[in-house]
């Protein structure tokens, strides 16, 4: 890039490595991936959030954080229902129930396979939150 240009400071060899480190930094007391299975394993702070809709964006994020971190061809950024019920992280009607609030209020989006995840646009609203923790 032309240095001479002062727009040129606008432009960084990635753009998204900032919001990687905060999202690392946010996830690393809550979670962590097997290296084979990439599969989420919780520490003790997730288990000690009390609000069933703070879990849920959690774990979102470290799906986020998976999919950037573990280059999967077939698999991209989504949970269904099903695989936030088979993660035994609280009771199954609760996950039914504050899923349902999130995607109302629409703190989760659904993709075009139908699984849900947190947009982009709520990181910065999501590190401020959880950085207080």
């Amino acid at each position: 890039m032309n240095q001479e240009n002062p727009l040129s400071k606008l432009v960084a060899s990635n753009a998204r490595e900032v919001d990687r480190q905060k999202l690392a930094d946010l996830l690393e007391p809550y979670v962590l991936f097997d290296e084979i299975s990439h599969e989420m394993s919780f520490k003790d702070k997730f288990n000690e959030l009390q609000n069933n809709a703070d879990k849920l964006e959690i774990i979102f994020l470290a799906d986020k954080a998976r999919s950037l971190i573990f280059d999967e061809k077939d698999k991209q950024e989504g949970l269904s229902q099903g695989n936030l019920i088979i993660m035994e992280v609280m009771p199954k009607g609760s996950i039914k129930s504050t899923l349902k609030t999130l995607f109302d209020k629409r703190k989760v989006l659904k993709n075009a396979k139908g699984k849900y995840y947190i947009p982009n646009y709520r990181l910065n609203e999501l590190f401020l939150k959880f950085k207080k923790n």
